[in-house]
């Protein structure tokens, strides 16, 4: 398996490789893992680290809008069936409680797939809550 190869079929196994081998240092340095593909809807989660907090060990804004933009890419991924090209076009975050001490959980979804256009939500929630903690409504582009 290749997880440079747009033809490579969308995973769990070649998700997770594409998250060690192509995604920016930066986003590896995450450890995210991508935990189910069903459907129209994709399931990454962040674990916890020291390094992700700002003071009073609560997780910045930061790396939950990463891991939102990242879940995304994958919403588009499997919207596409393929690893097709992508990009962000738009992100809105909306901050609804803090994380703190704790595994962040991001489940995506498909709202609309179009040729070029791919439009999707994915929530946050802290690791064993089903309290919202963060959410994005996203629009990624599909390069040709």
């Amino acid at each position: 398996m290749n997880a440079t190869d747009i033809n490579t079929a969308v995973t769990l196994d070649s998700a997770n490789q594409r998250l060690r081998e192509v995604f920016a240092p930066w986003i590896q340095q995450l450890n995210l893992t991508v935990e189910a593909i069903d459907g129209d809807t994709v399931t990454l989660r962040m674990p916890y680290s020291d390094s992700l907090c700002r003071s009073g060990s609560i997780v910045c804004g930061q790396a939950l809008m990463a891991l939102i933009d990242t879940c995304m890419v994958y919403v588009c991924y499997n919207a596409m069936g393929k690893y097709a090209d992508c990009a962000t076009v738009s992100q809105n975050t909306s901050f609804l409680r803090p994380v703190k001490g704790t595994d962040v959980i991001a489940k995506g979804r498909t709202v609309k797939a179009g040729r070029t256009l791919v439009f999707g939500e994915v929530t946050l929630y802290s690791d064993g809550d089903t309290k919202p903690v963060s959410m994005g409504v996203i629009t990624y582009a599909v390069l040709p």
